[in-house]
């Protein structure tokens, strides 16, 4: 079987990749893209479902996004740390999956968890490239580049991904997680609000600033390379 993936999607728990990047994993299977899906947790610890709720919610929304994989590393959730323990098996990942491009959190967050992944995605990131470094983790191998996407927090992004097409579809999947965007009271919410909400606000203000419907936001470290300037051409 070929594992090698253009994109591997690295999120803390079950509904992080399609609240933040669902837009532009759309995108990326529209055009032919093979993209996986990798969840830290099972999000178990949440004020709202439980683990059986959120893997059957997982599922349906999996199933409508349409990537090619999904994993869940069943680590446990609000105690993910940047340590050997959850760093080998998103190393294991990486070198199962091969992929072109990982996104991953950012590490600036409210959520522990998603300040851990961010953390763990960019020493993974490296670690899984050394020969020398666990090799019974698989052979050696590094993505192309680490891109990351905010969640809670704002970040001044490096550039916002086009997803004006795919703002319906993105809503359709994450209302797939109803046990954590349902509008039932929002008080134990980081930000006081459901992620939903906050999300559809987020994508039209990075949309506003870029001149689309909606965007998505994403940070990469150092100048971004293109190969000339069609992109920004008409």
């Amino acid at each position: 079987m070929n594992h090698d993936f253009d994109v591997m999607v690295l999120a803390a728990h079950p509904d992080d990749a399609e609240i933040c990047c669902a837009g532009t994993i759309l995108s990326l299977l529209a055009r032919g893209k093979r993209v996986a899906v990798v969840d830290m947790s099972e999000g178990e610890k949440g004020s709202r479902g439980s683990a059986e709720t959120r893997r059957i919610e997982c599922g349906v929304a999996t199933k409508m996004l349409g990537v090619q994989e999904r994993i869940n590393l069943g680590l446990p959730d609000t105690a993910l740390r940047d340590d050997k323990t959850c760093l080998e098996p998103v190393v294991m990942a990486i070198r199962k999956l091969r992929p072109h491009l990982l996104l991953a959190h950012h590490p600036q967050d409210i959520h522990p968890d998603h300040v851990a992944t961010g953390l763990l995605a960019r020493r993974a990131y490296f670690h899984s490239g050394l020969v020398n470094y666990s090799p019974g983790l698989g052979a050696a191998f590094r993505p192309n580049a680490l891109v990351a996407f905010p969640s809670n927090d704002h970040i001044e992004p490096s550039f916002c991904v086009d997803i004006s097409a795919w703002v319906s579809a993105k809503q359709s999947v994450i209302e797939c997680y109803s046990s954590q965007v349902g509008d039932d009271g929002a008080s134990h919410f980081a930000k006081k609000s459901s992620p939903l909400v906050r999300v559809q606000i987020r994508d039209q203000y990075f949309g506003a600033r870029t001149g689309v419907s909606a965007a998505e936001p994403f940070v990469i470290d150092g100048p971004l390379p293109l190969r000339d300037l069609d992109c920004l051409l008409p």
